[in-house]
């Protein structure tokens, strides 16, 4: 009996020894996304990188144990929650653990989201007081999906990519090749005013003899006409005194 009490506490420690420990996802790496992580690789990402698709891989310190499971919530495209554990055949996310140098897990979710949590369990006691994301594998670029193209508006053709735009006819050529000169009227220059084109502002061109002109010689021969009275006027009234006397 005395050997029974003193088995019990030994299988007690070893029971508690192999019984797992769970522990947080580091505080820094809440919050993480794929596409801006720091660290970026496709490495433990079985096939690399998918179309659509974030590959995350999660690292366990100290090398005193190993991931047991992982139990990770992540905020959807959508603004929803989903919780992923690891490993799950059930779920539609590709996941696994492996041992290589330390324990690591590795999960594949739909590309953009965003590590709100998680947690793991461990195979036993370890110093690791959280365990890490060691790097991302971000979605090729092929993931993101292109914007449809902009409907034409009805009753607008849309345009052709082959048409090329007519060249605008050069002013006093002819519109085809083969035309004579004698197709295009030549354009009748336009007369040019009497006095020049700054003469007059818009007067009738003067034709004739002007008005001052026939004043200044009718005026003329009117003074010569008086004159020629006048001195005959005195040359009678002299030829009439001479009589006289």
């Amino acid at each position: 009996m005395a050997r029974i009490h003193w088995l019990a506490p030994a299988a007690f420690l070893l029971l508690g020894a192999a019984a797992p420990t769970t522990v947080p996802l580091h505080d820094a790496h809440r919050g993480a996304v794929a596409g801006t992580f720091g660290d970026r690789s496709c490495a433990q990402i079985p096939g690399g990188a998918s179309p659509g698709t974030d590959g995350w891989v999660f690292v366990l310190p100290r090398n005193d144990a190993d991931f047991v499971s992982l139990t990770l919530a992540f905020r959807t495209g959508a603004g929803t929650t989903a919780t992923v554990r690891v490993p799950d055949a059930s779920d539609p996310y590709p996941d696994g653990i492996t041992t290589n140098g330390t324990s690591k897990a590795w999960v594949q979710v739909p590309a953009g989201w965003l590590l709100l949590d998680g947690s793991a369990e461990v195979s036993g006691p370890t110093k690791a007081p959280f365990f890490n994301l060691t790097h991302t594998c971000p979605g090729s670029p092929e993931a993101s999906p292109r914007p449809p193209a902009s409907p034409t508006p009805p009753g607008k053709p849309s345009p052709s990519p082959s048409a090329s735009t007519p060249a605008s006819p050069t002013p006093g050529a002819s519109s085809s090749p083969g035309a004579s000169p004698e197709a295009s009227p030549a354009t009748s220059a336009s007369p040019t005013p009497v006095g020049g084109a700054s003469g007059g502002g818009g007067r009738l061109p003067v034709t004739g003899i002007s008005l001052v002109g026939i004043l200044v010689t009718g005026g003329s021969g009117l003074l010569a006409g008086a004159i020629l009275l006048i001195a005959q006027g005195v040359r009678r009234r002299r030829n009439t005194a001479f009589t006289a006397e």
